[in-house]
């Protein structure tokens, strides 16, 4: 049987694509996201989408070997309920990989006070540091194989702009500090992978959770 992998938020199927191209050819590619437009590009890919919430998509249940979520869990009301449905959605033994910020970087201890750069309000409801995401992956009966940090430029880049934006510094200095800007990229890109190597967390994670083989089911 081919393995069955679900993108939550697929928008026009960016990462499907990469997957079909690189990953096992005899993989099932599926994906769901709310923006029935997105879809529809999605599905002109030659990609099972379905224009819907994770949290109504039915008919799947035990069906998925993996679900990928992707820099989503933030902007949901309730990631609890899509936690639950996640594991409603695998197989026994199935992963589901979440990335998300993190609460515990460096930047967000400097500037969390007011400017950190993954507020980003009001797109951001629910921000997680690596220990209360694993929680609540585990109470929604899923086990924590493994965190891993990663690199992130904007959310420094980002900061440092709010920063000195709300300290009224002069236009030219803050618009230096643009999350695009090359040199900054670089700085921080080198930042970041030193804090990992050091053993350190960066405000960007990815978790990767297990539903365990002899899972019983969860309601929904």
């Amino acid at each position: 049987m081919p393995r069955r992998i679900l993108d939550v938020g697929c928008a026009d199927g960016r990462l499907l694509q990469i997957l079909r191209e690189h990953g096992d050819p005899e993989w099932s590619l599926v994906g769901v996201d709310f923006d029935a437009e997105a879809v529809a590009r999605c599905r002109e890919r030659g990609f099972e989408a379905h224009a819907c919430r994770v949290e109504d998509f039915e008919g799947a249940d035990g069906s998925f070997d993996a679900v990928v979520m992707l820099q989503l869990i933030e902007h949901v009301e309730d990631p609890v309920r899509i936690a639950r449905r996640v594991h409603g959605l695998l197989r026994p033994g199935g992963c589901f990989i979440v990335e998300t910020p993190n609460l515990g970087g460096l930047d967000h201890r400097l500037f969390r006070g007011r400017w950190w750069g993954h507020y980003h309000f009001p797109r951001h409801w629910n921000l997680f540091s690596s220990e209360s995401l694993e929680r609540m992956l585990r109470d929604q009966a899923c086990e924590i194989e493994r965190t891993e940090y990663l690199i992130s430029t904007s959310a420094w880049t980002i900061s440092l702009h709010n920063y000195f934006l709300d300290r009224g510094w002069p236009d030219w200095w803050v618009r230096f500090f643009h999350f695009q800007n090359p040199l900054l990229l670089a700085l921080f890109v080198l930042l970041d992978r030193a804090r990992v190597r050091l053993g350190g967390a960066t405000s960007n994670q990815r978790v990767v959770a297990r539903k365990p083989a002899e899972a019983s089911p969860q309601s929904v």
